[in-house]
Parts: structure tokens; C-alpha cells; sequence
């Protein structure tokens, strides 16, 4: 007997049983309308129906977890999950080809099983198809199996560098930060996939991981350097308090690093810190504040500004590039500066309103015409032939 003439035969005889009372939770469609229905849910009625007998159900299933809706998707791997150990094997053999989705949802229906699942996902790795071995490491990285470390151990030795990203994205779901040691020595790997999956393992661990990939950035290559500050950005502000301190650091390329990440972080709370970095005594580190600080734009005008009454040159001349750079957000401010009774703060914001080129500061500037002083009067004339440029 066919499974859907064995379930009509079934819900036939309940129906015998309870005297025409009608049983809810089993849709009035047949099983194989059901399945085909357009509605979502009508389809994960048909899918509670079938999972009630159990491993006869699991090759329809098995079909289902490929429906277009994600609810009927999950309805479906997580009776395969409940089943338990008969739909493992069936499971493992759908990952072959799977599309993004149904892969994703066979992995999290494989972890829902847990330890029984274990022995045939580290047989699987030796499985010919990559698809396979691969999603095999994606459940095996959220089953908390004794052997788990040696089973991606050896899927980092994989010839296929999609299991090999697999086994690095892994690394980030073991306990008490035990990946971080294998994911720093992956941040080198020749494959970039490989990299990539381990520098979002990196992040997924979080502030964990900030302190030993901070310590990558001394004792490593320019290439691995940027892989590392790559995962601290990723980390995001978490890690903000140690990255701020690398701006004090003896070597100049460890505060570039430093100015770059808290760059690509972008909190707020730390341009006062990248603002002290425009006084720094390299100039490669101070250039990479002003990139760090044109950054963020708009949001950091008044620090900018501030920093362009400062006393410290180096300070001033950052800020006055980074305000150019802004452009046209900076413009009220600087005008304001061209009535300022210091004449040399005049100069500079009339120097950059003639690199921004905006005709909204062509009347201020000519006012600057007729100031007492000529070194301010000059570059007011410059500034607004600059201006008739654009």
C-alpha cells in the first residue's frame, strides 16, 4: 500500500472510530493536494500529518524540505528531527546539491538530533561529494561531541577549500574560545574563502578574540596585519578600549593599524582619540587619521572644528584637509570662521572654502576683500577665483 493511500486509509478509520467528528489538526485536502497546495499552511498541515507515522514519512519529507516557503521548510526538517535517528543517513545524503536554504535547514534539523548524529557526520567526511562533507563540518561545528575537534581537524586538511571554510567558520562555535588559536594561523591561508571564513569566525567569537589578534599585528606581514584588523573592525566597538591603546604604541605601524580599525569601527567615542592621532609624529599614521576621520563625515564636524582652533599645528592641518574633504556639510561653519578675529583662523577657512568651490561662500569671502589684513585679503582672492573655476 502507497504511503498516501495508507494515511486516507488510516484518517478513514478514525473517522469510523469517532463517529464523523471531525479531526482539526489533519487538513480535508487529500495528503497529495495538500503537499502541492499553494497555501503555506495547508502544506505544513500535510507535513504534522505525515511525520506521525514516523519513518515511513521520511523520503517525503526529505522532498518537502526543498518547499519554496521557509515555515514549510522548517516544518519539515524539524519532524525530520524528531524522527531521529532513522532520518540522519537520508539527511546527510540531501545535503548533496542542496540549494543555499535547504542546506541550512538540513544542518540545523542534523544539530537538533545532536550526539546520535555524530558518528555518521564524521563517517561523512570522508564522503566523495564535497556538498556532503562540507554540510557535514556545518553540523558537526554545533554538536558538542568529545571528538569534535579531531573531526575539524581533519576537515582543515580537506583538498576541497569549501570544507575548508566550513571547518574555519566552525572553529568560531567551540567553547571557551578554543578556535582562536587555529583561526589566527588560518589568517595566512593562500585561499581567500578560507580566510574569509575565518575572519567571521573571528568575529562571531567577539571581544574574545580582540586581545590575540591584536597580538597578530606586531609579529605579522602587511597581509596578514589587514586580515587581522579586517576581523577587529568586524568586532566592532566591543573591542574599542584596546584598539585605542595601540595608538600609544612605540611602532608606527601598529598605531596606523590602530587608526585604521578604529576607522572602520566608526564609534563616535573614539574621534577625540583619532583627532589626538593628526598630532602623531609619523606621517603615514597621521594620514591614516585623516582618512579615519573623513569617515565619518558629517557626524564629526564639531570635533573637526574644534580641532581646527587647535594650537597644535599638525592638528590644524589635518583638520583643515578633513574639513575640505567633507565639503559642502562644513560650510557654515567654516563662513563662520571668516568673521573670527584671529586673521590666520580667517585665512584657513577661507583656503578651504576655495577648495570646496561653493558659491555659498563667494559673499562671505568677499567681504574678506576689504580686511585690515593684506595675507587675508590675498587668500580671500584666492578662494573666490577658485570658486569662479568651478
Amino acid at each position: 500500500m502507497g504511503l498516501f493511500k495508507w494515511l486516507r486509509s488510516r484518517d478513514e478509520q478514525k473517522e469510523g472510530r469517532t463517529e464523523g467528528v471531525e479531526e482539526s489538526h489533519l487538513p480535508r485536502l487529500s495528503l497529495d493536494d495538500s503537499l502541492g497546495n499553494p497555501d503555506p499552511e495547508v502544506r505544513i498541515a500535510a507535513v504534522h500529518a505525515i511525520s506521525g507515522i514516523g519513518a515511513p514519512a521520511i523520503p517525503l519529507l526529505i522532498n518537502t524540505i526543498s518547499d519554496e516557503s521557509w515555515r514549510v521548510r522548517r516544518a519539515a526538517g524539524t519532524s525530520l528531527a524528531g524522527i531521529g535517528e532513522p532520518s540522519i543517513e537520508p539527511m546527510i545524503a540531501a545535503l548533496d546539491g542542496a540549494r543555499t536554504d535547504v542546506r541550512k535547514e538540513l544542518i540545523r534539523s542534523l544539530t537538533l538530533i545532536g550526539k546520535p548524529a555524530f558518528p555518521a557526520l564524521a563517517a561523512a567526511l570522508d564522503h566523495p561529494s564535497a556538498d556532503i562533507r562540507s554540510g557535514a563540518v556545518g553540523a558537526i561545528a554545533q554538536i558538542n561531541a568529545p571528538e569534535r575537534g579531531e573531526a575539524l581537524k581533519k576537515a582543515l586538511g580537506d583538498p576541497d577549500q569549501s570544507v575548508r571554510a566550513a571547518a574555519a567558520e566552525a572553529y568560531g562555535h567551540l567553547p571557551d574560545e578554543q578556535g582562536i588559536p587555529v583561526l589566527l594561523g588560518l589568517l595566512g591561508d593562500p585561499v581567500e574563502r578560507v580566510r574569509n571564513a575565518a575572519i567571521n569566525a573571528c568575529i562571531r567569537i567577539g571581544k574574545p578574540a580582540v586581545s590575540p589578534l591584536i597580538g597578530t599585528l606586531g609579529g605579522s606581514g602587511p597581509e596578514i596585519r589587514s586580515y587581522a584588523e579586517e576581523a577587529l573592525i568586524g568586532i566592532g566597538s566591543v573591542g574599542r578600549t584596546d584598539v585605542i591603546e595601540l595608538l600609544h604604541h612605540e611602532n608606527p605601524v601598529i598605531r596606523q593599524s590602530g587608526v585604521r580599525i578604529l576607522g572602520g569601527i566608526g564609534d563616535m567615542n573614539t574621534v577625540s582619540h583619532l583627532v589626538g592621532a593628526l598630532a602623531d609624529s609619523d606621517p603615514e599614521v597621521r594620514n591614516a587619521a585623516i582618512t579615519a576621520l573623513s569617515g565619518f563625515g558629517k557626524a564629526a564636524l564639531p570635533e573637526i572644528t574644534a580641532a581646527f582652533e587647535s594650537s597644535d599645528l599638525r592638528i590644524r592641518e589635518g583638520a583643515m584637509e578633513i574639513l575640505a574633504g567633507i565639503g559642502e556639510p562644513a560650510i557654515p561653519s567654516l563662513i563662520v570662521y571668516l568673521k573670527n578675529e584671529d586673521p590666520s583662523v580667517k585665512k584657513r577657512a577661507a583656503v578651504i572654502l576655495g577648495e570646496i568651490r561653493s558659491f555659498e561662500a563667494h559673499e562671505p569671502l568677499t567681504d574678506l576683500l576689504h580686511d585690515s589684513d593684506p595675507s587675508v585679503r590675498r587668500e580671500a582672492f584666492e578662494a573666490i577665483e577658485q570658486i569662479k573655476r568651478k
